[in-house]
């Protein structure tokens, strides 16, 4: 394990690690206890010489912020992993800091790459190297690098972008195969592994779009529309949308418009960070159309018992939702 943590890490201070190898790094972090975790970490660097010295003021507002982190994250029960947690949470600090990057960036140029990933039950505000803001939704993924003169990230998930302009160096989103280019403009893209829609929304500016098997076909999207992009058989649709609907997310509002239950649960799942084992699948397909803002897990759950008839029991981060027992 210690070979593995010191090639992953050295990988990651190098800026040569890419999503994958982010993702391995964090599991070697589960494996090791806290005190343990800190001595590898500040070993390493003192043994090596190809990084920045930090003096030890710079030290002390790392080590704070990552208290910090790593306290958040081991209050907050909606977490069932909490190793994994707080590992993660050393990783974003390291990784998604703007500090962190400055001080890595003077030393290894503008190609080191950007890397931020969030658990369920959280969510994210980033500022990327170029200035540009991102909020990151919950089981959302985001790598940036500065690429042939392009700032290129890749996501997974959902994320709500304002980009920096800069009209010598496009912003390039890619969701697989879908390219979404920009010079400064603000737009909400949303891509989870598990479905197969790429829903991008255009708050102001423009942007284009286009698949990488055929990049001269492209396609301009205005602001109040969206572009839906099925991954599968690769089509693109476009469509009026309400902008305050698509983006009610980063404000803490969930929202619900003729959805089915089936899909409003796994949201849940997402938001808060539980599991939901369902024992009356008859009610998937019963559609709502509600809204939530700032609301604990308790209070929807008893909303949604309320219209659909349903009990439920929460148990730390599990719900049993079970028939009621009334006729």
């Amino acid at each position: 394990m210690t070979d593995l943590f010191n090639k992953l890490y050295s990988q990651f201070l190098n800026g040569k690690t890419d999503l994958k190898a982010f993702r391995d790094f964090k599991e070697s972090l589960n494996h090791l206890p806290d005190n343990e975790l800190s001595g590898r970490m500040e070993a390493h660097w003192n043994e090596n010489n190809d990084y920045p010295v930090m003096d030890a003021s710079r030290k002390r507002e790392i080590h704070r912020r990552l208290r910090k982190e790593i306290n958040l994250l081991k209050d907050n029960q909606s977490i069932r992993w909490s190793r994994v947690a707080v590992a993660a949470a050393v990783v974003a600090v390291l990784a998604v800091s703007v500090w962190n990057f400055a001080l890595l960036q003077k030393q290894l140029g503008a190609e080191a790459p950007f890397l931020a990933e969030v658990p369920a039950g959280n969510k994210v505000q980033l500022t990327l190297p170029d200035k540009s803001s991102v909020k990151l939704n919950s089981e959302s993924s985001l790598s940036y690098t500065y690429m042939n003169g392009k700032r290129v990230t890749h996501l997974e998930g959902e994320a709500y972008f304002h980009v920096s302009k800069d009209k010598d160096h496009p912003f390039v989103v890619q969701v697989g195969d879908l390219n979404i280019e920009v010079l400064g403009t603000s737009f909400n893209v949303c891509s989870y592994r598990d479905c197969d829609l790429v829903e991008t929304s255009l708050v102001e500016g423009s942007i284009r779009l286009y698949d990488s098997r055929s990049p001269t076909e492209s396609f301009i999207l205005k602001p109040s529309q969206k572009a839906i992009y099925s991954k599968n058989n690769r089509k693109i649709s476009f469509h009026r949308t309400d902008n305050v609907k698509e983006t009610a997310w980063t404000q803490n509002h969930l929202v619900f418009e003729s959805e089915k239950l089936g899909s409003v649960f796994h949201k849940i799942e997402r938001w808060y960070g539980v599991k939901i084992n369902l024992l009356c699948p008859e009610i998937l397909n019963d559609r709502i159309s509600g809204s939530f803002k700032n609301e604990q897990l308790p209070y929807v759950m008893e909303a949604l018992k309320i219209q659909y008839g349903f009990n439920y029991e929460i148990t730390g981060s599990n719900i049993i939702i079970n028939k009621s027992n009334k006729h």
